[in-house]
């Protein structure tokens, strides 16, 4: 009995940090120092700074996505918040987090765009175009990125390879990681309007 308990007040709990703030937008509030993983399905996603501890999905109504919802899941422990978003065909959507946030992000295939977050970045994606903006790269302490089949443009870093098996990692003064890798498709490192 008393687990069952713990469960409800648990579900509450999250129930509390999580609702639909609109048809087909999630909203969720980070607590302090929590990092932040979003499970994504195949879609065209820009990730970029949103308002305080928010993290915020607003689907981007199109004329294939209007008969089909995307469908939201969220789990949470006191170190990381797991959003999951199933989208349907054509999915696209922006995503607001809070402007320093520690991101993992897992995409099916697609477009990723990650505008003007700072933290540590640990991005895959099965296939598809990622892009992210590092902002100033000497606040990485170690940058790595790769792809099996592909090309990756890294101007901040010197890097442009094209082919199989390709890959390259920096170490430099500052504290974040970045990690990004795609199967099949392209990674682009840029530094603000570059």
């Amino acid at each position: 009995m008393k687990f069952l308990w713990a469960v409800c007040l648990c579900g509450l709990a999250v129930a509390g940090w999580a609702r639909l703030s609109k048809e087909n937008s999630l909203q969720l509030e980070l607590l302090p120092g929590q990092s932040l993983k979003l499970e994504l399905s195949s879609g065209d996603y820009r990730i970029e700074p949103g308002a305080g501890n928010q993290v915020v999905v607003i689907s981007q109504e199109s004329a294939h996505s209007k008969s089909s919802k995307p469908h939201f899941g969220i789990d949470t422990s006191p170190q990381e918040a797991r959003v999951k978003v199933d989208g349907p065909k054509n999915y696209s959507a922006v995503i607001q987090v809070p402007k320093n946030s520690d991101l993992k992000v897992r995409l099916n295939g697609g477009r990723l765009r990650v505008n003007g977050v700072e933290g540590n970045k640990d991005i895959e994606s099965n296939a598809g175009t990622v892009s992210i903006d590092v902002g100033k790269p000497e606040k990485y302490a170690r940058v790595d990125a790769s792809v099996d089949i592909g090309h990756i443009e890294a101007p901040p870093y010197q890097v442009i390879q094209d082919g199989f098996g390709r890959s390259f990692a920096r170490e430099g003064p500052g504290m974040y990681r970045l990690h990004a890798h795609v199967g099949n498709g392209e990674i682009r490192l840029y530094s603000g309007g570059s």
